[in-house]
């Protein structure tokens, strides 16, 4: 692995392959995974690798605040999605940077060494997909911005695509989560994939770009990730806005302003896309019924959920039982 990470500005971190049980529920197969262990917690690194595309995946789980500083031996044009919690990062060059959940950018970083801080106890998690440079003079799909990211990027110049983070869309995510379970498959189809999901964030940014940059504090966004939380754990309650304004501590138009900044959806939405995306993995594999299935995802009428999962997929839920896992 090229890189080095220093914690707290002490000790270089010893990497190992000899992982710790507690990092089991994290790891995906068919990447290669190493881990570092120390006061902070536990840091997890895994790879997927081929025909020049890497794909890195980092889980931070902490115990308390720590600031790492992370050193590279070479140029990087990455994707950066950073997908729990949020993060601040100092890139030489570009400055301060907090990429909240969800959020995503293109990335270049000419020089070695960045830092990142996290501000409490938890877990975090990010993906990079790093590009060959000479991918900027492949077919892309047309963005005014691009012009000015290729001329830093021939200068060697840090550079980054657009200077508000974008917010990813659930079906972002969702290419971008099938991505990183093709560990096992062949190369061409990793390469074919990560390009797919670059061309798709530049499609997104160009017909629906992210201006303004998100206004919440970090305190608030910390008890709406909380209210995420609990909303995934508990698919069976209703989650009203008053249920989760008493949970938050927000008010009305807090928590309604920093969901759609956070996720661009409000708190039902979110509800709703939460409970078919665990429908759609459920169904998968003829192991549940239809039945057992809306139940699990928090539907108590087997036809309300039907109806709902045919409007959301355009396919019926027994239709989707009978495909293969994926």
């Amino acid at each position: 692995m090229q890189i080095k990470l220093i914690a707290d500005n002490y000790k270089e971190l010893a990497f190992t392959d000899q992982l710790p049980d507690t990092l089991d529920d994290y790891l995906v197969p068919g990447a290669s995974s190493l881990a570092a262990s120390g006061a902070f917690g536990n840091v997890l690194f895994q790879h997927i690798q081929s025909n020049g595309i890497l794909i890195r995946l980092q889980h931070f789980l902490l115990n308390r605040s720590c600031t790492f500083t992370m050193l590279e031996y070479e140029p990087l044009l990455k994707l950066r999605f950073h997908l729990t919690n949020h993060i601040q990062y100092h890139i030489e060059g570009l400055g301060n940077l907090v990429f909240y959940e969800q959020g995503y950018n293109l990335l270049y970083i000419p020089y070695l060494n960045n830092r990142l801080h996290f501000q409490e106890a938890g877990v975090y998690f990010s993906i990079d997909i790093h590009y060959p440079v000479c991918t900027l003079s492949q077919k892309l799909p047309p963005l005014v911005l691009m012009n000015d990211f290729q001329k830093k990027v021939i200068h060697q110049q840090p550079a980054m695509l657009v200077p508000v983070n974008q917010v990813a869309s659930r079906s972002l995510l969702t290419h971008l989560y099938q991505l990183i379970y093709t560990g096992k498959r062949p190369g061409a189809t990793l390469h074919s994939k990560s390009l797919a999901i670059l061309h798709q964030c530049l499609e997104s940014i160009s017909e629906h770009p992210v201006w303004e940059p998100i206004s919440v504090s970090m305190e608030e966004a910390q008890v709406i990730y909380m209210a995420r939380t609990h909303m995934q754990e508990n698919l069976h309650q209703e989650w009203t806005i008053k249920e989760l304004t008493q949970l938050t501590g927000l008010n009305d138009y807090k928590l309604k302003t920093g969901f759609h900044q956070l996720y661009h959806s409000s708190p039902a939405d979110y509800l709703r896309d939460i409970r078919m995306e665990k429908a759609w993995h459920l169904l998968s594999g003829k192991k549940r019924s239809v039945s057992q299935v809306a139940e699990e995802v928090g539907y108590t009428n087997l036809s309300a959920f039907s109806k709902a999962f045919k409007k959301y997929y355009n396919i019926t839920a027994r239709e989707r039982g009978k495909e293969r896992i994926e």
